[in-house]
């Protein structure tokens, strides 16, 4: 089995996924990875707003203490 990626944002790339889906021996398994659907809303908001606070300085040394 072989594994080929097609980065189908072309028209181009789009009509050869559909040309491969009519092949017998092709199977096309659709792998959503939009950047909408691959982060949870709530946790990009909690990212951003802890990427606006000042940051906090840690003495490595008193790490463990």
């Amino acid at each position: 089995m072989t594994t080929v990626i097609i980065d189908t944002r072309s028209n181009e790339a789009k009509r050869l996924i559909e040309y491969l889906k009519t092949i017998k021996y092709a199977r096309v398994l659709d792998n959503k990875t939009d950047d909408s659907d691959a982060y949870d809303p709530e946790f990009v908001d909690k990212i951003n707003t802890r990427k606006n606070q000042p940051s906090v300085k840690v003495n490595i040394n008193d790490l463990w203490k």
